[in-house]
């Protein structure tokens, strides 16, 4: 039967009408299909992190696959910073990483040398804003196009390490916010590069911002005022600002004081929650959920029945929420997993998302 009835909207429809808690025709559906999309093109990942036209010609072959709503384009984590000097390591068959190794910001004093970057100029920012182009040109009057930036504080652990940077936190702080004036800039003029190339919605990576790394008092006083600065300018660009949260015990309040996103893409319920339920019966109308699949069942355990008993149970948690809920998985889609669950995503959603 699912079959036979024919989507009324298209994907760029679909997305916004479900960020406008308009009931679309179906739910859409956002796998988060970002380097698994390599394989689809028959690249290698190493290549697919460094070359604008061989990830632009990925995501759109994933896309006519799969056929999800949204591409969400995010490249990896260490984007950012390696255009501020980074060494990053770039394996064939998985994703690219900083090697902290021999992190850029060594000692407390270097947080005050980091200098600022042009995002238009630099390899890598400017690879994600070519990609967002090339989207967009192909099929941006089709597709939802979804930018991505990892938030100031994020940027910086990939410059300085994690452990370190959670000391320096602590002991240092002043010079750990004097280096996230520095990023915020960036990213400010990154966001703006990426609304210029056709991007509907850009995506801040606040995961620092949960109950798995730091304490809300302490995101508050460290990151929030730069990731607020961030925030707005990617509304004042005219584009969706929403946020990307993989942590346990996400800090939607917090979220919603600082930044105001029109939506979260997360894996677990808000910290305030103990059960999806409870999240559903809070946040559900105040907040549009992109989620919350568990990457790893959907890639490398479940069967295609069970990928879509899945999806279907998301979608009746959500059934209530005036149309305000995006299917995806809670993270990316693991980069060497089985892509028939991503398909299974959106064949759930056509067979049990019509509202």
């Amino acid at each position: 039967m699912s079959k036979a009835i024919k989507d009324e909207m298209t994907s760029l429809e679909r997305v916004v009408a479900a960020l406008n808690y308009q009931k679309p025709d179906r739910v859409p559906t956002a796998p988060l299909v970002c380097g698994a999309s390599s394989r689809v093109l028959g690249v290698t990942y190493d290549k697919w992190s460094t070359d604008a036209e061989a990830c632009t010609k990925s995501f759109l072959q994933a896309q006519e696959l799969i056929g999800f709503d949204a591409f969400v384009t995010l490249i990896d984590l260490s984007v950012e910073a390696a255009d501020f000097g980074q060494k990053v390591i770039y394996p064939t068959n998985s994703t690219a990483y900083s090697d902290t190794n021999n992190s850029h910001i060594r000692e407390v004093e270097d947080y005050y040398k980091l200098e600022r970057i042009n995002p238009r100029e630099t390899p890598r920012m400017k690879l994600e804003v070519d990609v967002i182009r090339g989207l967009s040109k192909a099929k941006g009057n089709e597709v939802a196009i979804t930018g991505f930036l990892y938030g100031p504080l994020g940027v910086l652990s990939q410059l300085r390490g994690h452990d370190r940077l959670f000391m320096d936190c602590i002991k240092h702080p002043e010079a750990v916010m004097a280096a996230q004036e520095v990023i915020t800039e960036v990213l400010c003029e990154y966001a703006r590069a990426q609304a210029e190339a056709g991007a509907h919605s850009i995506c801040l990576d606040t995961l620092y911002a949960s109950q798995s790394i730091m304490s809300k008092k302490m995101w508050e006083k460290i990151e929030a005022p730069y990731a607020a600065k961030v925030a707005q300018a990617i509304k004042d660009t005219g584009c969706v600002l929403s946020l990307h949260n993989c942590g346990n015990g996400i800090y939607f309040d917090a979220q919603e004081k600082w930044l105001d996103p029109v939506a979260i893409s997360h894996a677990y319920p808000a910290d305030d929650c103990k059960t999806w339920e409870e999240h559903v019966a809070k946040w559900g109308k105040k907040i549009v959920t992109i989620g919350y699949g568990e990457p790893s069942s959907y890639g490398l355990f479940f069967t295609e029945e069970q990928a879509i008993e899945d999806s279907r149970r998301m979608i009746e948690e959500y059934k209530d929420c005036d149309g305000g809920f995006i299917l995806a998985t809670g993270c990316e889609y693991p980069p060497n997993g089985t892509l028939m669950n991503a398909i299974a995503m959106v064949k759930a959603s056509k067979m049990y998302g019509r509202y």
